[in-house]
């Protein structure tokens, strides 16, 4: 075989010993492996998260299962808007929460 056949893939059958195919598979294997069920999906979550504690609560809770914090949403004592959970200060008006 040339330099030029080995260059440009001359190793297709004619010049190899038995020729054909080199056995095993390319590319990666298929999911979860050989032989094994493919792994399972992130559980689907409905529910609204603890804005203390993270947990996470059925839609339309008013208190945490795990900590009791208020669920409904805190509103500014300065300007009446909403707060998101964890806010030091009114992103309206600039009051310190809490």
């Amino acid at each position: 075989m040339g330099i030029l056949d080995r260059l440009l893939g001359g190793h297709h059958g004619g010049g190899h010993h038995g020729g054909g195919h080199h056995g095993g598979g390319y590319g990666a294997p298929p999911a979860g492996g050989y032989g094994n069920p493919p792994p399972a999906p992130p559980p689907v979550v409905n529910g609204v998260s603890c804005p203390s504690c993270r947990s996470i609560n059925s839609p339309g809770a008013r208190f945490c299962q795990q900590c009791g914090t208020s669920m409904a949403p805190a509103a500014c004592a300065q300007c009446g808007t909403t707060l998101q959970a964890g806010a030091k200060f009114c992103a309206q008006c600039g009051k310190t929460v809490g």
